[in-house]
């Protein structure tokens, strides 16, 4: 992936605005340095531009073609992994939820111990581990064919003709 390329004087003002969207409190005591070269090509140097060298926030750094990098702690980088992956099975569960419930369960939370089933047993079939690349709709639409007894059926309920005017 480029690094953004970051144009004019405004680099700092551009960097602030970008620590304030990635939520960084306070984004204008963000640590900034900039990266120069040095006569020895294996070596460069860092330049406090704002900040502070002991600002635990990531930092940003700024190279010789005003292109920024940001700079994390590990641990910041595996607690935005984790939340990430924590974001994916949500959603994964409310698109499960609602394609359990677009098909009319009688019982929610029957329906969804079936799903639940039925996914570890896919999963402990499949070569592919991921249960993220599971077909919702299709788990849904299998279960229902093969328990039709958890899902309502309409066409068993007798409703009035509608007028014809």
């Amino acid at each position: 992936m480029e690094p953004i390329k970051l144009e004019g004087q405004n680099l700092l003002s551009q960097i602030n605005k970008m620590a304030a969207e990635i939520g960084i409190e306070n984004p204008t005591n963000v640590t900034v340095v900039k990266l120069e070269d040095t006569d020895d090509p294996n070596k460069k140097t860092l330049e406090l531009i704002q900040g502070s060298w002991e600002n635990k926030a990531p930092w940003f750094v700024v190279d010789q073609h005003d292109k920024v990098f940001v700079l994390s702690s590990i641990e910041s980088i595996l607690q935005l992994i984790k939340s990430l992956n924590e974001a994916k099975y949500e959603n994964f569960n409310l698109k499960l939820e609602k394609a359990i419930l677009e098909n009319l369960p009688v019982d929610f939370n029957d329906v969804w111990v079936v799903a639940m089933n039925e996914i570890q047993k896919r999963l402990a079939e499949s070569k592919n581990k991921n249960v993220l690349d599971i077909d919702i709709k299709k788990l849904v639409r299998d279960i229902k064919k093969n328990h039709p007894n958890l899902f309502l059926n309409l066409k068993q309920f007798p409703f009035p003709p509608t007028e014809q005017q």
